[in-house]
């Protein structure tokens, strides 16, 4: 048969479901997991015998810059065995020194963090129109204010003809712009030419404002939307309240460290480095800080969570990173590549990997929709922490009038 009883030694390293490794009471190296089934087909139908030996300093494989490679990948170049597990990341770099069989499967590289919550905000009620329109309407309004004054002024100097009709000749009124914005109707309408028209305009702009600003104020109170403030490389760097680690050993970390400039030197200069995701996952719940993996490890945890607490704790950000095949790896040159591609060929191809991958992560499903949209439309019930800021503009309002009230009166009796 093809390896003809051939004894392997096989690299390995703890990565959920792939590989996982216990030692027992005496010491014995055990090993189990997905890899673990494949490699026991394998060994079957080729042919040959194996004993897994673990990584020797824990990682995947780094070039170091005197040439060396460290870990798995080091051990393959050394010839200490004769292949390993995985999976690992086809590169151009590793495949200098090792050989990589087909792929198992292509996975991208993104952001895992904790999933964005909706955060209550005093000021929510100014959201309907950027801060950019408020000021432009601050503007306006002393403005036309400045205007309206100043034609009172002329109107009342020289009386000019058509002002009679209104009170002591005024052209303009301040509390025409609360009217017009508040959607009021208006008393007292100016006679002449300049206060309908200063007043017309209003009328219109106040028209069309505050039929946006009730619009949007309706939807976000309605359907309230959850920002995303990370959802790039950029955005994680900008953002600068979250802090980012990455997997120790591994490609992703090779990727980074060997950047020389622009947002990947950013991140390997700015980043801590772990061991794997699934040492980490309660962490970045409770620490909330962003790891940068594979896509198939999120979406594993994010299932798991789910199947435990019944709520989504994770997000992955939109933007990938990188994509890539991954693979076993041999030796460079090593005869026994072919014969683990015919397998691995028709184990693809019948869809063995993916329905692992599937049934792994079945139950993520629901938490890769977009924060706020996880249960769907739902009747909100508005709390009192969610109209917080208009009732404190109430208080503040009520607390003015009171203290002018109180002058009103001292200036009366003095």
């Amino acid at each position: 048969m093809a390896l003809n009883g051939t004894h392997l030694l096989v690299a390995a390293e703890v990565w959920v479901p792939w590989v996982l490794l216990r030692r027992d009471d005496n010491g014995t190296l055990l090993s189990s997991g997905i890899l673990i089934e494949f490699m026991n087909i394998f060994a079957s139908k080729l042919n040959f015998t194996y004993s897994v030996i673990k990584s020797v300093d824990g990682e995947w494989g780094r070039f170091l810059p005197n040439g060396s490679t460290t870990g798995m990948i080091g051990m393959i170049q050394r010839k200490e065995v004769d292949m390993a597990l995985g999976p690992f990341s086809i590169t151009y770099i590793r495949s200098k020194v090792i050989d990589f069989s087909v792929p198992l499967y292509i996975d991208n590289f993104g952001i895992f963090l904790p999933r964005p919550r909706q955060e209550r905000d005093l000021a929510g009620f100014t959201k309907p129109l950027a801060l950019e329109v408020w000021v432009t309407l601050l503007l306006v309004i002393a403005a036309s204010v400045v205007l309206g004054v100043f034609a009172n002024w002329v109107t009342e100097r020289w009386r000019l003809p058509g002002t009679q009709g209104v009170k002591e000749g005024y052209v303009f009124r301040p509390s025409w712009l609360l009217r017009a914005l508040l959607l009021e109707p208006v008393d007292r309408l100016p006679t002449s030419l300049t206060g309908r028209v200063l007043l017309g305009a209003w009328l219109v702009a106040g028209l069309i404002l505050g039929s946006a600003y009730q619009g949007v104020l309706t939807s976000l109170l309605a359907v309230p939307r959850v920002a995303v403030p990370v959802d790039s490389l950029q955005n994680l760097v900008d953002y600068g309240r979250l802090p980012w680690s990455v997997e120790y050993g591994t490609a992703l970390h090779q990727l980074f460290g060997d950047a020389k400039s622009g947002i990947q030197k950013k991140i390997h200069e700015g980043a801590f480095l772990v061991t794997s995701l699934f040492e980490e996952k309660e962490r970045i719940k409770t620490e909330r800080f962003a790891l940068l993996c594979d896509f198939f490890s999120m979406k594993q945890v994010m299932s798991d969570d789910y199947s435990a607490t019944g709520t989504c704790n994770y997000y992955i950000a939109s933007e990938v990173i990188w994509a890539c095949p991954m693979a076993f790896t041999f030796t460079k040159g090593s005869p026994i590549v072919q014969h683990f591609n015919k397998w691995l060929m028709m184990m693809r191809e019948s869809g063995l990997v993916n329905r692992y991958l599937d049934e792994l992560t079945s139950n993520a499903t629901l938490c890769m929709l977009p924060p706020g949209k996880e249960r769907g439309i739902i009747t909100l019930v508005l709390s009192l922490t969610d109209l917080a800021g208009i009732f404190l503009l109430l208080v503040v309002g009520l607390a003015v009038s009171t203290i002018i009230l109180a002058v009103e009166k001292l200036v009366h009796l003095f």
